[in-house]
């Protein structure tokens, strides 16, 4: 059994897609839940952990109706006061995003998606997400409580797709850190090292190597595998550092990322 938090996550993952049964061909599961899906409980020291839930919604096929924000809140959940964050079930949150080029503005400083007739508190913008749109496939989402039967089949997106949203969020985040110390997320980071160390080098070059079909998903893609190159192919670089920060400073983790980094940049060619 998951730890509660995360069970807690699951549970309240299922309560939305229940709720936008409707929508459910333009959601695809993205962040941890999705990563700990491909990875299982795997050999670290930390256990698969997380709190929350993240979708990212695909509105190219989107419909109008049921209109999104008010079937959440008719199923009993609260909006914040930041676009796409949901908060159901004793304040557990799901997050709903939506890539930029789908947004509906081009206003560097819009954080809610537009896309009418949907509210504008909907889905929050967030870049990284673009190969999942078209690198993900269909797996049965089920609770984790025996007394819930609950089970969902929703699209997830795949290993290479994942990798890349992690590589370009910490990426982000280094960034922003300049000016808000603390927003880096090291765990991201050990999501990357779980992906790198489960997955198959070679089913990672096949999806990256998918993602150039598409134009968004391909610069996207590129951003993510350059900077996994200049960050995670030594071990002292950030990605292993931070990796190994989260997993209680074991020091196998540094070289092993940095090793499965190289390895996977040196497929690629």
């Amino acid at each position: 059994m998951p730890a509660p938090e995360y069970t807690a996550a699951r549970r309240v993952l299922l309560d939305a897609l229940e709720a936008l049964h409707d929508h459910l061909d333009n959601l695809i599961l993205v962040g941890a839940q999705a990563v700990y899906l491909h990875t299982g409980e795997g050999t670290l020291n930390v256990p698969p952990m997380t709190t929350d839930a993240d979708l990212a919604l695909n509105t190219q096929r989107l419909t109008g109706s049921p209109e999104i924000a008010r079937t959440l809140i008719d199923a009993g959940f609260t909006p914040s006061t930041n676009p796409g964050h949901w908060l159901g079930a004793q304040g557990v949150a799901i997050d709903i995003m939506v890539v930029p080029h789908q947004a509906g503005t081009t206003s560097k400083t819009a954080r809610g998606a537009r896309i009418p007739p949907h509210a504008k508190n909907v889905g929050r913008i967030a870049p990284g997400l673009e190969p999942a749109l078209i690198d993900n496939a269909i797996h049965t989402i089920a609770s984790f409580e025996d007394g819930d039967p609950r089970t969902l089949q929703l699209r997830v997106a795949n290993p290479a797709a994942l990798l890349v949203a992690k590589a370009v969020k910490v990426s982000e985040r280094e960034d922003g850190a300049r000016h808000q110390p603390g927003r880096l997320k090291a765990k991201d980071a050990l999501d990357m090292f779980r992906l790198l160390q489960a997955i198959e080098t070679e089913v990672l070059v096949e999806g990256l190597r998918g993602h150039q079909s598409e134009p968004e998903a391909a610069c996207v893609s590129m951003q993510g595998i350059t900077f996994i190159k200049s960050e995670g192919t030594a071990p002292d670089g950030l990605l292993p550092t931070l990796a190994t920060e989260t997993a209680f400073g074991d020091p196998t983790i540094a070289p092993a990322f940095a090793a499965l980094a190289r390895a996977l940049v040196d497929a690629l060619g």
